[in-house]
């Protein structure tokens, strides 16, 4: 999944009324990790961008916005430095070397972790990972068994894709239906060419809940992931040696996820529970 195609999915259903969503569990339950004393830190910035709706954007009077935005201001209130946290939008490219700069101390704007990014700067556990989901007409009921009911089946996907190569490996009983993107994979769903669409599940639940949609369709099974073909999600970055803030936005990070605050500020930004049924 692009961030393109993401921002301009959650662009378009930012207007839209959401309904509840649960998230998923981001932690495993018996991690334990203590958060360090921050008392003496004089201010808490954090840098985003403004170009990856749902997760950070600018809202009508151009201030920061949105899921990452909101999940920031929850750390700092973790962290009780509510009274010290600043959030700057800036260019995503400027995004890391604003950091080495010193012009802040956390990125949380969508980062995905890599190997050369861990030798660069500290990187917290994934907060949010992105599931790759079945889309088909109302009119398909799969029954009990998914896998044989995908038999044979045609299925849209983005062509050289990681969900095209997920669907290879993990479903190879379908007949993939090779899209240029997703707006194409819609088509192909509603003029019968194909009978599921396989994708990012952020993506599709904007589609899903939009009027393009008009409420043609679900998600069916699922939601699938797989760090091999879609990544680990995204993280938090602070500079290398400031490993004693990154145990801290650890902490807060299971800490809002266990006190219900996550689960809140996921409700406000996906109008269809990507991870549900």
């Amino acid at each position: 999944m692009s961030r393109t195609a993401l921002a301009a999915a959650g662009l378009a259903m930012l207007a839209g009324a959401p309904v509840h969503a649960e998230p998923p569990r981001i932690w495993d339950p018996g991690y334990r990790i203590v958060s360090p004393d921050l008392a003496g830190i004089p201010r808490l910035r954090f840098l985003t961008s403004l170009d990856f709706p749902p997760f950070n954007f600018a809202d009508a009077n151009r201030k920061p916005t949105g899921f990452n935005v909101d999940l920031a201001r929850a750390i700092c209130a973790e962290l009780g430095l509510t009274d010290r946290c600043e959030i700057q939008a800036i260019p995503w490219d400027e995004l890391e070397p604003a950091l080495d700069g010193r012009r802040g101390e956390v990125i949380l704007a969508g980062t995905a972790p890599s190997a050369e990014k861990r030798l660069q700067f500290g990187l917290s556990e994934p907060y949010f990972r992105f599931p790759a989901r079945f889309v088909a007409n109302r009119a398909f009921q799969p029954g009990g068994d998914f896998a044989r009911a995908l038999e044979g089946r045609k299925v849209a996907v983005v062509a050289r894709s990681a969900h095209a190569a997920m669907l290879e490996t993990h479903f190879p009983a379908t007949e993939p239906v090779p899209v240029a993107d997703m707006p194409a994979a819609y088509a192909a769903l509603g003029s019968g060419e194909a009978d599921l669409v396989f994708g990012d599940g952020v993506t599709l639940s904007f589609w899903l809940a939009a009027p393009a949609s008009e409420q043609c369709c679900r998600f069916v099974s699922g939601p699938y992931m797989s760090s091999t073909h879609l990544g680990h999600g995204m993280v938090a970055v602070t500079r290398a040696q400031d490993q004693p803030l990154l145990d801290a936005v650890n902490a807060a990070l299971r800490a809002v996820e266990q006190n219900g605050v996550y689960a809140e500020i996921f409700a406000r930004y996906f109008p269809i529970d990507p991870f549900g049924s």
